[in-house]
């Protein structure tokens, strides 16, 4: 053989070496293609499964805050309302007159001076208190700044009952809240 066609020989042995290469070649880029699209795949649907459980924990937590805040709502509004019904109380309390006024004076004297002793003395809010004091012949012993009713001091002065209509608001307004909140509310 000669020189010339042993170049061919190599010349087309090399060339179907590098189509087998390069056909070996592509058939790995397929293959590597293939992996990487699946691979790709995979990490999407990881990704738009996580993307949704993300997006449906922040939607619980949304509606959850939105429940919060409507129940925080309503309960400031009903607390208004109480307290409004506080206030409207204490006007009422205040507007009483005459026998009303009487009536209800008498029996919170009557309550004090049953639980304080007969020593017992009286500051009083209104002028018709000292009438009330001088029937049940209780000494009146000073003046106190309020809409009605009195405060009962012991013989000793140690025990004072709160008698006047904030005091009893105050004391009780808790047990009253509640009675407002059940007629009101339930």
């Amino acid at each position: 053989m000669s020189v010339e066609k042993i170049i061919e020989q190599i010349k087309k042995d090399s060339e179907k070496e590098i189509k087998a290469i390069l056909d070996e070649a592509k058939k790995q880029e397929k293959i590597i293609i293939d992996m990487s699209k699946k691979e790709a795949e995979n990490q999407v649907e990881k990704i738009l499964i996580k993307g949704k459980e993300g997006s449906e924990n922040l939607k619980k937590i949304l509606i959850s805050k939105a429940h919060q805040d409507t129940k925080r709502e309503i309960m400031n509004a009903r607390e208004k309302i109480i307290e409004d019904c506080f206030t409207k109380a204490h006007s009422e309390l205040s507007k009483l007159k005459g026998k009303e006024y009487i009536s209800m004076v008498k029996k919170l004297i009557q309550d004090g001076y049953n639980k304080l002793g007969e020593n017992c003395s009286i500051m009083i809010s209104r002028d018709e208190d000292k009438i009330i004091a001088k029937e049940l012949g209780i000494l009146v012993d000073g003046k106190v700044e309020s809409s009605g009713g009195v405060i009962l001091k012991s013989s000793d002065g140690k025990i004072l009952l709160n008698h006047t209509f904030e005091g009893i608001l105050k004391r009780e307004k808790n047990k009253i809240r509640i009675k407002i909140g059940k007629l009101l509310f339930s």
